[in-house]
């Protein structure tokens, strides 16, 4: 999202300490700021884009922050405690993930309203978002003007994508690229399926734990699982196997994109 110049950058080691936001006293917390608008929560893993978003949450009339953090088991603290009618969402967050956030505050509390807003625009996660309960999706690439017109259509009802989050679902159905509902890949969890697809990626367990904000020990669990689930007896296997997903993955969306481009729509 345009606003957020270093939103794509790797956390620093400090960054991926306790939130402290989350806890302490700030302006957030002030009452007066929430009089006669819809509280919002904000969870995310890059503090730039907590930032960003409280700024411009902030800036108008109809919605106010009324907190935030990175982590998922505080998040969840939250949503008891302030009982927002709005959650703005990242996919990959410390202690957790988002889409198992989602359906738990679904379950909590179905009249709040979910958008997610994340760098992960592959169809798969696009795809398991909203089957998981979120409103709304929008990608970092999209301007920060979508941000505020997003919580208004998904406040007043409605499901909201953004144009460049419509373009990749319908780029995906295309290409047939979604998963179909016999695919192979259908009994990962979506957490199993994040890791999957980053060991297609060429993640090796610590960088996995990184990117994840996860332990070695519960990565390994997870790889684990997928071997078992897959058939898959070696680490060996279990690499080749996601390489080859995303490769076929990548190679028919490329082949959809070039045809695309001949046609002119690129």
């Amino acid at each position: 999202m345009q606003v957020f110049p270093l939103e794509r950058q790797r956390s620093t080691r400090r960054d991926r300490g306790p939130d402290r936001s989350s806890t302490t006293k700030s302006p957030i917390d002030s009452p007066m700021r929430l009089v006669g608008k819809m509280k919002v929560l904000i969870i995310h893993h890059a503090p730039l884009i907590r930032s960003g978003l409280t700024g411009l949450i902030d800036a108008n009339d109809r919605f106010a922050v009324c907190a935030q953090t990175d982590d998922a088991p505080t998040a969840r603290e939250m949503f008891v405690k302030h009982q927002p009618q709005l959650v703005a969402l990242g996919l990959t967050l410390r202690r957790g993930n988002g889409i198992e956030l989602i359906k738990d505050f679904r379950r909590l509390n179905r009249a709040a309203r979910l958008l997610v807003v994340s760098g992960r625009e592959d169809p798969l996660s696009i795809q398991r978002a909203f089957r998981a309960g979120t409103h709304g999706y929008l990608a970092l690439e999209d301007n920060s003007s979508e941000v505020l017109e997003a919580l208004n259509r998904i406040s007043d009802g409605h499901l909201y994508a953004s144009a460049s989050v419509s373009r990749r679902l319908l780029e995906s159905l295309a290409s047939n690229e979604i998963e179909p509902a016999r695919s192979e890949m259908r009994p990962l969890s979506d957490r199993e399926l994040q890791v999957f697809s980053l060991i297609g990626r060429g993640f090796g367990a610590s960088r996995l734990a990184t990117e994840l904000h996860l332990s070695v020990k519960t990565v390994e669990t997870y790889q684990a699982h997928i071997k078992e689930k897959l058939g898959l007896h070696s680490a060996a296997e279990l690499s080749e196997k996601a390489a080859r997903w995303m490769l076929h993955s990548m190679r028919r969306n490329g082949q959809l994109k070039k045809l695309l481009k001949t046609a002119g729509r690129f």
